[in-house]
């Protein structure tokens, strides 16, 4: 399947850096991860920071590959990001926030995570809550499901919409083109249906570790 998968995000730290931190994206660029850290989990835990909370999931979902395994308890072996932390972190994020991109990190460990157990209904789910929330990356993925039947019926009706709906991000772009393959077994009128399914004024929600410099340090 050629599903994206987009959580494991390698962020490359210069000891170098010598500009002033104004953000957490700042402290991490720099090398400053303590007191990156110590930002998110006081803004999460005080402030009720959703962004906060959700790179302090990112950062316990890649600890192992980014070196914070030295770090509290980001990894659950020297060699083994702690995976039930960032969980227990998204989980919070889509039960009690309704937040998007916890709910396709969610979806992500459903899907063929090495961790966890396999879960392809669940993984559809949230995948769709996420698509459904301006979330490119869940489009592509649930558009993905619908034309091979993982974790929902086969529906290539579904599929267009969602890969259309995926073509007014960044993410996405192959345009028409790129699924002709699929619109040519649909009918006139079940393209027609499938084009009437697409919000062109969905907004697209971002959610890289980017999202750091929204996290302003005090």
């Amino acid at each position: 399947m050629k599903k994206i998968f987009y959580l494991i995000i390698i962020i490359i730290f210069f000891s170098s850096y010598s500009l002033k931190a104004e953000s957490v994206y700042d402290l991490l660029v720099s090398g400053d991860r303590e007191k990156a850290i110590d930002v998110l989990r006081y803004q999460s835990e005080n402030e009720n920071n959703l962004d906060a909370k959700y790179v302090l999931g990112i950062l316990y979902t890649d600890a192992s590959s980014i070196n914070l395994c030295q770090i509290d308890d980001f990894c659950l072996t020297q060699s083994l990001s702690n995976y039930k932390k960032a969980k227990q972190i998204y989980l919070d994020l889509y039960t009690n926030h309704n937040d998007p991109r916890a709910a396709y990190a969610l979806a992500e460990y459903y899907d063929d995570h090495w961790y966890f157990s396999s879960n392809y209904k669940k993984a559809f789910k949230h995948y769709l809550f996420a698509a459904e929330n301006g979330v490119p990356e869940a489009q592509f993925n649930v558009a993905n499901m619908y034309e091979f039947g993982d974790g929902i019926k086969k529906d290539l009706v579904q599929s267009v919409r969602w890969y259309l709906q995926c073509n007014y991000t960044s993410l996405c772009g192959a345009g028409y083109e790129g699924i002709d393959d699929l619109i040519s077994q649909l009918s006139e009128e079940e393209l027609k249906y499938a084009q009437s399914l697409v919000n062109n004024n969905l907004q697209e929600l971002d959610i890289r570790i980017t999202i750091a410099r929204q996290i302003v340090v005090n």
